[in-house]
């Protein structure tokens, strides 16, 4: 039996499904992790879990072997405009938000501040702030060959059937502490005032591999749930074939299971069942061209429509060689185009593809290696007859 006394020694006591019982912080991604410290080393960053806090802690390693003395950036904050700046000052404030991650005042000493800026995701119609890590990142020594791929991924999980869920873990990078040291180089300036951000940031180069190590290694932990469940970032697909997606839901601070068949979205792709099986459509319609147009914008619009579909026809082409006009066009990423025919052509673009959208429909294949799938030929015929040879520049793998 445990006094007041005792459980106020050890942080608060937490009971939750399945009659089960942690002490001490309810923010890990997993309570249940192991009652012995834990030390993932990698190649650009060390991740640690404390079980004394139930909390999991990152680092990131510096190229150099040390960081810069300061931060050099000019831009404090990326004024938003006025119909964004309400729901982007509330979004900072939520307790389960960003605010989640800020310490005020600051530590003695701060290297620099990194600018914040208001991000619309167009299709939820939600603002979020983001940092812009782009100079603190120049100064961390990238390593993304052990990054998932978001396709890859996906026809991974296209193989497991229809009897599968998707479980989405909740504010995923706020659950990962950063290493108190490291935390002079997250600092922002909010209504005048300064924070220091003690939580992993989206943004930082080295966030989706600390989100691809932490979530495999818990997972990993008991058999069935490693050999029936599949990451990817924040979502994790469970096949309820080899385990109930109710017992890795245990496991985790997460959402309530999605199940496919029910329809559903993963991956900014729309699930559905149709005849026992899964189809895999776009999740989203194609939007309208933006007013200001430059390079950054022209390539995130080419890669909407594009989305992770296997296969889109004439859009594959047709998105290229938007892209490759818009490089000509200009000599930075940021810069406006003004030429006159990109912006005709995206418009032709979104036109076809609302009235006649090339990732409708079905395909048939024949496996060329069990359990795989098959590799389709995609014909550009667009291409100087010289390329149109080269098969291995044009081929995409339908799922198997």
């Amino acid at each position: 039996m445990l006094g007041m006394n005792d459980i106020e020694a050890l942080g608060r006591v937490f009971v939750t499904k399945g009659s089960r019982v942690s002490f001490g912080s309810e923010s890990a991604l997993v309570c249940s992790a192991g009652v012995v410290p834990v030390k993932l080393e990698e190649r650009n960053f060390t991740v640690a879990f404390d079980p004394a806090t139930q909390v999991w802690t990152a680092a990131w390693r510096w190229t150099a072997g040390e960081g810069p003395v300061v931060l050099n950036h000019s831009v404090k904050e990326y004024s938003p405009s006025t119909r964004v700046r309400a729901p982007y000052e509330a979004e900072f404030e939520k307790p389960q938000g960003m605010a989640r991650s800020v310490r005020h005042p600051l530590p003695q000493s701060s290297e620099g501040t990194d600018s914040l800026m208001a991000v619309v995701q167009r299709h939820k119609q939600k603002v979020c702030p983001v940092m812009d890590f782009r100079e603190l990142n120049a100064h961390i020594e990238p390593f993304t060959a052990a990054v998932d791929v978001c396709a890859d991924k996906l026809r991974q999980w296209r193989r497991q059937g229809a009897n599968v869920a998707v479980i989405d873990l909740k504010d995923a990078y706020l659950q990962v502490h950063v290493d108190e040291a490291l935390w002079p180089y997250q600092t922002v300036e909010f209504r005048s005032h300064r924070y220091c951000l003690t939580r992993l940031k989206f943004g930082l180069n080295v966030a989706p591999l600390v989100m691809k190590t932490v979530p495999s290694f818990v997972l990993s932990q008991n058999p069935a749930i490693k050999r029936g469940t599949s990451a990817y970032i924040d979502d994790i697909l469970v096949s309820e074939n080899i385990v109930p997606a109710s017992r890795v839901e245990e496991e985790l601070e997460c959402k309530p299971p999605e199940r496919l068949f029910d329809d559903a979205r993963v991956l900014c792709l729309k699930v559905c069942r149709e005849r026992g099986q899964l189809t895999w459509a776009r999740g989203n319609p194609v939007g309208d061209v933006l007013q200001e147009l430059t390079r950054r914008a022209v390539f995130a619009y080419c890669g909407e429509p594009l989305g992770h579909l296997p296969v889109c026809g004439w859009l594959t082409v047709a998105a290229a060689f938007a892209k490759r006009s818009a490089n000509a066009a200009t000599k930075s990423w940021d810069e406006a185009i003004d030429d006159g025919t990109i912006r005709p052509l995206l418009e032709e673009i979104a036109a076809r593809v609302k009235e006649h959208d090339p990732a409708e429909g079905s395909r048939t294949y024949l496996a060329t290696r069990p359990g795989y799938g098959s590799t389709l030929a995609a014909w550009p015929w667009t291409w100087r007859g010289d390329r149109r040879r080269d098969r291995r520049k044009c081929v995409l793998v339908a799922p198997g």
